[in-house]
């Protein structure tokens, strides 16, 4: 059975991270939460076979997993009914679900828990190094997860609070300016978003802070120009763009200055949408 009954951010990234867990490991079970200060309630479960753990409060310092969240490390218990090492809070929850070994690891994004994931063995079973190793590196990766989310969430904020701004008429020339940075700022941050939501949220804020004109009138480029969009549209640097082009660094640099500034860009990647939206580059 496999479950998730919170919708909590990053949306969906626990339970994916608990099916590759589960896949890579072999457990029986896998399961766990979003942190609070207050603990951590179980919502999410691969393997399950029955609810007994679902909505169970894992309070700081109890169990393996409270244990977890205090010590900032993982923490396992082969016999857990037998372990003098945690406290007993969830017996009867844990023997619910027929679980005999037990390991929990806690995800860390700076100085604070966010999460922890357990794997659960209904048979008794010495974690071994791989399976420590595997699910740190889960916890890890669901760490950046939040990492990634919540960068989103600032620039998001950022960019709804200069939306008005933006398309204000008589907006000062260097506040647009700065809108523009951030919207192309976020375009890149994209790049290494995986959850779906958040990339379709960025998109949107990326449209109504840069909204396609209705009426473009394309810059004059020369062709030399022209080169260099469709250069830097390939993702290359200036050394490769020079190489490709039998030209110096330093005259590609003035070329693309030069395009950049008539497509009223600041950066690389805006003076390529520049390009694009005005069919400049393909």
């Amino acid at each position: 059975m496999e479950t998730m009954t919170s919708p909590l951010a990053p949306r969906d990234a626990l339970l994916a991270t608990l099916r590759t867990l589960r896949r890579d490991t072999g457990a029986s079970i896998t399961f766990g939460a979003y942190a609070t200060p207050g603990g951590a309630r179980l919502d999410a479960f691969v393997g399950a076979h029955s609810h007994t753990l679902a909505g169970v409060l894992i309070e700081p310092a109890h169990g393996v997993g409270g244990k977890a969240m205090v010590d900032r490390r993982p923490v396992a218990a082969t016999q857990y009914e037998r372990s003098t090492a945690i406290t007993h809070h969830y017996d009867r929850e844990v023997s619910g679900e027929a679980i005999v070994s037990l390991l929990a690891v806690p995800a860390i994004v700076g100085d604070r828990v966010r999460a922890v994931l357990y794997v659960g063995e209904r048979v008794a079973t010495q974690f071994g190094g791989d399976i420590v190793r595997r699910t740190v590196s889960a916890a890890q990766n669901l760490a950046w997860e939040f990492t990634v989310a919540a960068e989103v969430e600032r620039r998001v904020t950022e960019l709804r609070q200069a939306a008005a701004l933006s398309a204000a008429a008589d907006a000062p020339s260097r506040e647009r300016q700065e809108v523009r940075e951030a919207a192309a700022e976020l375009r890149e941050l994209s790049r290494v978003v995986q959850d779906p939501e958040l990339l379709a949220r960025i998109d949107a804020i990326g449209r109504l802070l840069l909204p396609a004109p209705t009426e473009l009138v394309a810059p004059r480029l020369s062709p030399r120009e022209v080169d260099m969009i469709t250069q830097l549209a390939l993702g290359r640097r200036n050394s490769q763009i020079a190489e490709a082009l039998g030209l110096t660094e330093a005259t590609v640099k003035a070329y693309v200055s030069s395009a950049m500034h008539k497509l009223d860009a600041s950066s690389r990647f805006e003076a390529v949408a520049a390009a694009r939206r005005a069919g400049i580059v393909a």
